[in-house]
């Protein structure tokens, strides 16, 4: 007869090595599960994905989110490290989760020079090998969620805002609040916000961030 053992294990370690298992099946459904069979001209369509964050269904369509490729979740704006050259390859072989870290704009070249502010685009950091990514926001994206990853990428430490500036990325801070702000909720929304009580940002309460990592060392 077996005698159980009664070592204690420690919860950390099982909650992490669980959260991993998890991460590898979703990987496996969003490459296998959610696809659609191949269409006439050869090319793999997918139907969804689940997110590998929070879990929630995610489909992919066009008329839905307004977009070609989408690469995140709307409900936590968390992605996925599938694609690497460009948006919709599904190249990657990293899988990692990639994190929602701030916004930026998308610039548009203009004649004699000129550029002129773009849409907000998310900036995503891949928790597994740090890529750094510009994606399009969806049109069914949760605004509030968006604002809320504006606020807290506030509180980035300097070293990734000069990480950022040497990408070439230009982080959204809080004097672009007012463009954040009407881009998410329009105008009429910010002429209310405003007119009570102002919208002001105290930078000296920020609450300092520092994106995550799945790798030991990388930070």
């Amino acid at each position: 007869m077996k005698h159980k053992h009664n070592t204690r294990f420690n919860q950390d370690e099982f909650l992490e090595a669980a959260f991993e298992k998890r991460n590898k099946q979703n990987s496996h459904r969003w490459e296998d599960n959610y696809r659609e069979e191949p269409r006439r001209d050869g090319k793999v369509y997918e139907k969804g994905f689940t997110c590998a964050q929070c879990g929630f269904s995610v489909t992919t369509s066009r008329e839905q989110s307004g977009v070609n490729n989408r690469n995140h979740c709307p409900r936590c704006m968390w992605s996925k490290h599938v694609d690497e050259f460009k948006a919709g390859d599904r190249k990657a072989e990293c899988k990692s989760r990639m994190q929602p870290i701030g916004l930026t704009l998308k610039q548009s070249p203009k004649r004699y020079n000129r550029e002129t502010a773009g849409e907000l685009m998310l900036i995503h950091r891949c928790t597994g090998c740090g890529k750094l990514s510009i994606n399009r926001i969806a049109a069914d994206d949760d605004a509030v969620v968006i604002y809320q990853i504006f606020n807290r990428s506030l509180g980035l430490t300097e070293k990734w805002k000069e990480l950022l500036k040497d990408e070439g990325i230009r982080l959204l801070g809080s004097t672009d609040l007012t463009v954040v702000y009407s881009q998410l909720f329009g105008w009429q929304s910010i002429l209310g916000e405003f007119e009570p009580h102002g919208m002001i940002v105290d930078e000296t309460s920020l609450i300092p961030f520092e994106p995550e990592s799945e790798m030991v060392g990388l930070e």
